[in-house]
């Protein structure tokens, strides 16, 4: 079945290649690129669907995986909430809005149900509302068909298992806010009224659906007044737990309207607390109430604090004593798992980020251990330059960045242990090139063991398995294999992988050749230490985690798992294919089963990864992209897009889409540009003049190629690669023209302008490696401002006035330097942009400003005179006047 809503060029000769009767890319197409997402598989592995549309026109595709020929497409569903039932005979989707679909997946037979509000599947029970007068509900058991109905219902809350629906229902009509919560048993059919108030929601279940938590909202505003609820199936009411009153509570702290949650076990309901601040004395001067005194004892600073100066406090009760336990203090947050139905007794509670933390000591982070039932909080590790955790059943697991080794703290004994002493090697990222500790290879979740015996860490490349206890010695389960073929290993996190594992000891890995960038799977067995076998391993992505701290590469779409069957759904892109969904039953052997190819009928691009020798040695590695139509007899323009180092994207998927500040790529390359991403590697304290090396020595490499036009070389880069744009041209004239997007200009102002700011220059991604008082000739040198006079370069500055990164003013003191000294310079202001912003504005004005610059072509007239500012939203001034 053809989908493409790309409008298709007529093939006039079939001896000319294809690639000469392919169009440019144009920006009449952004509406109508279509991309695929969202993929969903039945429990029987035998059907599957997923989402495929642009900005114009939505589909969602349902498809029997055996079937590939005969998918059918169904315009504007709701793909996300649509949904397989769990015997996969049915798919329920709704359509226009408010048409609830039953589709019989066996006969394509559907039911079209008008005028739904809402519909839950739980199992086999579907609950849908209609948008009516009387306002029904109808419950249906989609395996017997019986249905039953209820009216005058406003809302609903299934159970996970879809055995109670709780009726939120309005008891008089006269009296605003006046409702009614009944408790329905569907396999019985019995309805028993459990609560009479306001008004109730954020219902919760616990695990065995006897038990149903909520919160009463009385009253609108800030005047509003929350109570906690709790039900127990058999009692003949529900009863209030938590409200002002009850023991506990402190003086100033309020009730929260979030969802509360069950314990494992069910005997303990965690909720949130807040503490507003205190009410202004009307009485105090109009100056004494607006003032913010900032001290120098403060541990985070007044801009800080005045964001939001409301705190909020987790906490819990416990129905056997009926006392409510504050859980955290102020700039504390949980760092367990936290999910309804799966907390235990011992709840890991860390201290909240500080950006002044690898200054202050004091605001570093620290991680204390919370026993719900006993009532006591120990310290499991205070002051800790990075902020990590983790808990399982009887250990917590953290990287100490001091000592660049992973402790284990017992939660029986208090003891901590140094679990990676024997490891010899670094499991710290041994590429890190800011000034501080360095961080560690960290996954999502650390994976444990059947009770807790092993846990799993990663090296640079290797996974190793750890003994809790410290007892055995680590185990390289993946053998070294990584490091000696440069090839990142790493657990795909997935319940059914972690499942997988705990049922029989194997494990799929994600693979990540760092020499040909080349993806895939390998599996293990890791209790077995049995060899790794290799599943399969392309010039694609099919999936990539964080593979390292200083990686830009993340292709986060893990393989998903039908429940009941080995069928697995990935998504695979590379630089010339689009992102497509196929299946697989065991990783090695692949059916496409999406075909989006917008790009097929346009003149897209190819990669190359390029590596070349730095002035110190070092082989660099960059990505080169070319013209599907590259002809190496023409000379090319080209542009560096600069940022952080990005050469590990040499198979990533470059959508088509409008620029939030980097360029984009295929819509130049497209256009007969060609494009180079070097890889920039940082000197503490240089980082201008890194990128300066980077930058150089490649286009030096590059300028050998007879299809380079020298005289024609550009650079854009956004954030901190505007910054290195910025840097740059006050270091060479190599460069025809040069685009920034929201880049730092003036080290010295943006250091002080906040306390990110500050962590930004001296610590992050400015790398200057100390203060402006003890570095004062690193901040000038590295500061594009006070260089400006060596600017010879036509400069494109664009910034967002609400940019909370780099704020704006780096953007106007840069500008408003080049205007003084009489540069060819623009700014481009956003007032609705943030860091990123400009969307179809930027892109076209950007392709403009190029155009000009590396093609020759005649500049537009916002170029050549400006816009006047009573004309803004009047004549955007892309007119070429010829």
């Amino acid at each position: 079945m053809k989908r493409n809503l790309i409008t298709t060029l007529l093939v006039f000769s079939c001896t000319i290649p294809s690639w000469a009767q392919k169009k440019p890319l144009d920006h009449t197409l952004y509406s109508k690129w279509t991309r695929i997402d969202n993929i969903k598989i039945s429990n029987d592995g035998n059907y599957i669907l997923y989402y495929f549309g642009s900005e114009i026109r939505s589909s969602t595709i349902i498809q029997d995986i055996n079937k590939p020929n005969e998918e059918k497409e169904f315009s504007n569903v709701d793909t996300w909430t649509a949904t397989f039932t769990e015997d996969s005979r049915f798919v329920i989707f709704t359509q226009s809005q408010d048409t609830l679909c039953i589709m019989n997946l066996k006969t394509g037979n559907i039911e079209h149900i008008p005028h739904v509000k809402s519909f839950t599947l739980n199992h086999q029970s579907l609950a849908y509302l209609l948008n009516s007068k009387d306002q029904i509900l109808i419950v249906r058991n989609l395996q017997t068909g019986i249905q039953q109905k209820y009216t005058d219902i406003d809302d609903y809350f299934c159970s996970n298992d879809g055995k109670i629906i709780l009726l939120h229902k309005k008891t008089d009509p006269k009296i605003p806010n006046a409702h009614e919560l009944k408790w329905l048993n569907v396999e019985t059919n019995t309805v028993n009224t459990i609560w009479k108030g306001e008004n109730a929601n954020n219902c919760i279940f616990n695990a065995t659906s006897d038990q149903c938590s909520f919160i009463e909202k009385k009253g609108d505003g800030d005047e509003s007044i929350n109570t906690l609820w709790l039900y127990k199936q058999g009692d003949e009411k529900a009863t209030v737990l938590v409200n002002s009153q009850t023991a506990g509570m402190e003086k100033g702290t309020l009730l929260n309207n979030s969802t509360p949650k069950f314990s494992k076990d069910g005997n303990s309901i965690f909720f949130e607390l807040i503490s507003p601040p205190p009410t202004i004395d009307e009485k105090l001067d109009d100056n004494t109430k607006a003032v913010n005194i900032w001290h120098y004892n403060d541990k985070i600073i007044q801009q800080d604090q005045l964001k939001d100066r409301t705190n909020y406090y987790k906490a819990v009760i416990q129905k056997k004593n009926g006392f409510v336990i504050r859980l955290t203090n102020e700039n504390e947050s949980i760092a367990s798992d936290f999910d309804n139905n799966n907390i235990d007794e011992n709840i890991l509670i860390k201290t909240n980020f500080n950006y002044d933390s690898d200054w202050l000591s004091d605001v570093r982070s620290s991680l204390y251990i919370f026993n719900v039932k006993k009532n006591i909080r120990k310290v499991v590790n205070k002051h800790m330059i990075l902020d990590n955790g983790n808990l399982s059943k009887s250990y917590v697991l953290y990287y100490d960045a001091e000592k660049r080794q992973y402790f284990t703290y017992s939660i029986k004994t208090g003891n901590t242990i140094n679990v990676s002493k024997s490891i010899k090697e670094p499991l710290y990222d041994v590429e890190g090139d800011h000034p501080r500790v360095p961080s560690y290879y960290a996954p999502k979740s650390f994976i444990w063991s059947q009770n807790d015996s092993a846990v799993f860490i990663y090296d640079q490349y290797d996974i190793w398995q750890i003994d809790p206890a410290g007892i055995r010695s680590p185990i390289n389960i993946t053998n070294g294999y990584g490091r000696k073929n440069h090839i990142v290993f790493r657990v795909i996190e997935t319940k059914w992988n972690i499942d997988k594992y705990l049922k029989d000891g194997s494990l799929i890995l994600s693979a990540f050749n760092l020499n040909n960038k080349e993806n895939g799977f390998y599996s293990i067995d890791a209790d077995r230490k049995a060899s790794l076998i290799q599943l399969s391993m392309g010039k694609h992505l099919d999936y990539v985690g964080l593979i390292s701290p200083n990686s830009q590469l993340l292709y986060d779409y893990p393989p998903v798992k039908a429940r009941d069957a080995n069928s697995y759904i990935i998504r695979r892109s590379s630089v010339t294919d689009a992102p497509n969904f196929f299946y697989t039953t065991d990783f090695k052997n692949y059916i496409q089963i999406s075909h989006n190819e917008p790009q097929k009928n346009y003149n897209w691009l190819t990669s190359e990864l390029v590596k070349w020798k730095m002035p110190d040695g070092k082989t660099a590695e960059g990505i080169l992209y070319k013209p599907e139509n590259f002809d190496p007899n023409k000379k090319y323009p080209v542009i560096f897009f600069l940022y952080e180092r990005g050469a590990n994207e040499l198979n990533f998927w470059y959508d088509f889409e409008k620029s939030s500040g980097d360029m984009n790529i295929p819509y130049f390359v497209s256009n007969g540009y060609i494009v180079f991403r070097p890889d920039i590697y940082y000197k503490i304290g240089e980082p201008g003049a890194s990128a300066y090396n980077a930058v150089m020595s490649s286009l030096k490499y590059l300028s050998r190629n007879c299809w380079i036009d020298i005289h024609h070389i550009g650079l854009q880069g956004h954030s901190f690669g505007g910054y290195e744009v910025n840097y740059l041209v006050t270091a060479s004239h190599s460069f025809t023209a040069a685009a920034s997007a929201s880049g730092p200009t003036d080290l010295f102002s943006l250091y002080s302008l906040s306390s990110y700011s500050r962590y930004m220059t001296e610590t992050y991604q400015g790398r200057i490696g100390g203060s402006p008082w003890n570095k004062r000739n690193l901040y000038l040198k590295n500061s594009p401002f006070f260089q400006a006079n060596k600017i010879t370069t036509p400069l494109l500055l664009m910034i967002g006035k609400n940019d909370n990164s780099v704020p704006p003013q780096q953007g106007i003191e840069l500008f408003l330097a080049l205007r003084r000294l009489k540069k060819k310079v623009w700014l481009l202001e956003y007032e609705n942009g943030g860091h990123q912003g400009g969307g179809i504005d930027y892109t076209i004005r950007l392709g403009q400003f190029f155009d000009h610059y590396l093609k020759d072509s005649i500049a537009p007239e916002w170029m050549i005179n400006g816009i006047n500012a009573r004309l803004k939203g009047v004549d955007p001034g892309f007119k070429i006047n010829k």
